[in-house]
């Protein structure tokens, strides 16, 4: 009866060890976790995935992006795209943070580091989910002087300390620079015809620039301007998007300035105002398919044809389903590209 009584006692003192083994092991671990090594990641447990609305403020400024489907839209400017690229830039650098070093806390500090209150400088960015729930409110302070590094700190976690960067970080605050600004991006060699408000330009052979048609003999052609307009709708961008409703651009005396014809059968109509030194577009596309026979003895290569002209008719709808709502202000140099007239296409006579 004592062997097996010691034997008891023997156990329960092992169990109490090991229990004690994990306990230590278990505080070890959360210590180690919460203690700071330089290096580390500061928003390592962010999904990227799961954003679903980002709000970003400094000063007077904001921009707030939110999820639709696959893309974002940008709700300062009626909901417009956001460009894929500055969005996953902005997030990006912001899940790359490194810390270089923590800092410590309090109102006093954060005051010194222009972390709280917000001022001109402060930049606030949060991320929530599709539930609305917070996921990371964080805080951009004032600038390292003795290096490139910045000041940080998470608001969404109760006494988070506050962080210097390992690099310096920049985030854009202005709606413009979230939008997506290409209208349209057609290479100038697939442009064969483009009709203006009194002259026309035609692709006479394969390889061959546009020439002006019904030109005097006598007159040369600036190459420069017909170049200009033949590449026109190479990466056609803007710089600020309207509603078509918008007061700002409601009055407008849009009136046709390019028509402009694509070797596959497809176009776009070009419609300009111009108002106190602002240049202004509405955009159409158009295609010349309306229907479609096929037969089953067809070859191949006339079947993808076909299929190719479908796809294309598909595209310009969904073009005009998009870009009929929208009127964009343009750049000063492509506004005045789209007004130009045949004489100015065309040098001076010498006398």
């Amino acid at each position: 009866m004592k062997t097996v009584s010691k034997t008891n006692r023997n156990l329960t003192i092992l169990t109490l060890v090991l229990m004690a083994l994990s306990l230590w092991a278990y505080r070890e671990s959360v210590n180690r976790a919460d203690r700071f090594q330089r290096g580390q990641t500061f928003l390592s447990n962010l999904n990227p995935d799961e954003i679903a609305r980002v709000e970003i403020r400094q000063g007077g400024e904001s921009v707030t992006l939110e999820r639709q489907g696959e893309t974002f839209r940008v709700v300062e400017a009626q909901g417009y795209p956001a460009s894929n690229a500055a969005v996953n830039r902005l997030v990006g650098d912001l899940l790359e943070i490194s810390l270089e070093k923590e800092i410590g806390t309090g109102i006093e500090l954060a005051a010194e580091l222009e972390l709280e209150p917000v001022g001109e400088s402060t930049v606030e960015v949060l991320f929530q989910d599709a539930a609305q729930k917070e996921m990371v409110r964080l805080r951009l302070g004032r600038l390292f002087e003795g290096g490139p590094g910045r000041y940080v700190q998470r608001l969404d976690r109760p006494d988070d300390p506050i962080y210097l960067t390992s690099e310096g970080l920049h985030v854009k605050v202005d709606s413009t620079s979230f939008l997506r600004q290409q209208i349209v991006d057609v290479p100038g060699s697939e442009v064969v015809r483009i009709e203006g408000t009194d002259f026309i330009l035609t692709r006479q052979g394969e390889g061959e620039g546009l020439s002006l048609e019904g030109a005097p003999a006598s007159a040369e052609p600036k190459t420069a301007e017909i170049s200009g307009l033949e590449s026109i709708l190479r990466n056609l961008s803007f710089k600020s998007v309207y509603v078509a409703d918008d007061e700002e651009v409601r009055d407008l005396d849009l009136r046709s300035a390019l028509s402009i014809d694509l070797e596959d059968g497809s176009g776009y109509d070009l419609a300009v105002a111009e108002r106190e030194g602002r240049y202004f577009l509405q955009i159409a596309g158009r295609h010349s398919v309306s229907q479609v026979a096929i037969s089953l003895d067809e070859a191949e290569e006339e079947l993808q044809e076909k299929a190719d002209m479908l796809t294309r008719a598909d595209e310009i709808e969904d073009f005009n389903q998009f870009h009929g709502s929208w009127i964009y202000e343009l750049s000063e140099a492509d506004g005045r590209r789209l007004l130009l007239s045949q004489a100015d296409l065309l040098e001076a006579e010498s006398t």
